[in-house]
């Protein structure tokens, strides 16, 4: 390919139902008539919970009878009804009529297997777990593909999962080199026949071929892995926010997007529970130098936060609240041992440091400890004022290079 193929990543809330599909559809034909594009897409919001929770019943039923009366093949029977009525709706409200018994047929094969594979004989409880999970981010890509197709752009589906591998079921760790060579041969054919190539995420195989997954949040992996396995300068992770804000909006009401944070800011930030993307998904960009764009499906018009090599310069970029913190510190007589760590994210010095203490002085509270550690400035306070701790700081402390234009930004 003489042009660097793009990545985008579609979550969960972007592909909830037939109106996300054919939005999601649109940006992708759209960023493909330009470039080839491989989309990685996760299931539909909440199928995975959905499957995971039949799976455990049913491989711990008593007697053919699961935890809640129910019987075993009654549970799977009502789980193929439920993810059938879903998939096969959001599908003929997406795909056009001529490319749409195509989708259903492949639905309904998909979903037959998984009946197949709920009723095999218990084994290892990781195992099963892989086997059963992967089939929410296959059904919603087959019905993605249809949507892209029905938008006037050609695409297909991998059937082999491209991303290689270790031999862990749960949380297990990219083969980067496997994944190249998975994707050689799997993906790299189709984009350059002229087809948006659709893959699962979330989803790998292990040395034996077996199905693996990458852990909660795994899709954003996927796209970076397959990015760096295809020679990508960009990946679009597209969710339902605007991009990465500086701080937990359901915390910090006054939040602000960041249209720039550098691999290790980001890294730290999701380390440290932004929701927004998975602790990993930096580690494959940072060694290919990809550039990652986090963007709003439903509002594609807004620039996002791109993420990059560059460091954003000194100052503090967000504020991120650990809670549970054990401290191994003195603390006053009859002060919980449990304590809720603030952590200042960026390239911060002793400046910093004193406008954060000052910060919480003014809030009137007394930090059980402060410092500069390797993760950017740490204050250690009583859990119980954590999420005042976190507001004022995130007032007096976020510096305004993080408000600051990005230098470039792609608009589907």
């Amino acid at each position: 390919m003489t042009v660097r193929p793009l990545v985008i990543k579609f979550g969960g809330t972007s592909v909830g139902g037939g109106a996300q599909f054919s939005r999601a559809a649109t940006i992708t034909a759209g960023a493909a008539r330009s470039r080839p594009v491989t989309v990685v897409v996760s299931a539909m919001s909440g199928t995975t919970d959905t499957l995971l929770g039949v799976a455990e019943d049913v491989a711990y039923a008593t007697d053919g009878r699961t935890s809640y009366g129910a019987t075993s093949e009654g549970s799977i029977a009502e789980l193929h009804r439920t993810l059938s009525e879903r998939h096969l709706a959001a599908a003929r409200a997406a795909v056009a009529p001529q490319h749409l018994p195509a989708v259903e047929e492949r639905l309904r094969a998909l979903l037959k297997s998984l009946v197949e594979t709920l009723a095999e004989p218990y084994e290892n409880p990781a195992a099963r777990r892989a086997r059963v999970a992967v089939y929410g981010e296959r059904l919603s890509a087959e019905i993605l593909a249809g949507a892209v197709s029905t938008s006037g752009v050609p695409a297909a589906v991998v059937a082999e999962d491209p991303i290689a591998t270790d031999d862990a079921f749960d949380e297990a760790e990219v083969d980067a080199a496997g994944t190249a060579s998975r994707c050689s041969r799997l993906v790299a054919p189709l984009l350059e026949s002229g087809s948006v190539v659709v893959v699962p995420g979330y989803v790998g195989r292990s040395p034996q071929g077996a199905p693996t997954t990458l852990g909660r949040g795994g899709s954003d992996l996927s796209a970076t892995a397959l990015g760096r396995a295809l020679g990508s300068e960009e990946v679009w992770i597209m969710s339902d926010v605007d991009g990465v804000l500086d701080a937990d909006p359901r915390l910090v009401p006054d939040a602000n997007l960041m249209p720039r944070l550098s691999y290790r800011e980001a890294s730290l930030f999701a380390s440290l529970g932004a929701k927004v993307l998975h602790p990993k998904t930096m580690e494959p960009a940072a060694e290919a130098g990809i550039e990652v764009l986090v963007r709003n499906t439903f509002n594609p018009e807004c620039a996002g936060t791109r993420v990059t090599e560059q460091e954003t310069g000194p100052g503090v970029r967000c504020v991120a609240l650990r809670r549970r913190f054990a401290v191994g510190l003195p603390c006053a007589p009859g002060h919980e041992r449990e304590a809720a760590a603030l952590v200042g994210i960026g390239t911060p010095n002793q400046r910093d440091l004193k406008r954060g203490l000052k910060s919480l002085r003014r809030a009137d509270l007394s930090p059980l400890h402060a410092g500069i550690a390797t993760a950017g400035l740490v204050f250690v306070v009583g859990a119980d004022a954590a999420e005042t701790a976190l507001r004022a700081l995130h007032e007096d402390l976020v510096t305004p290079a993080a408000t600051l234009a990005p230098e470039s930004g792609v608009v589907a």
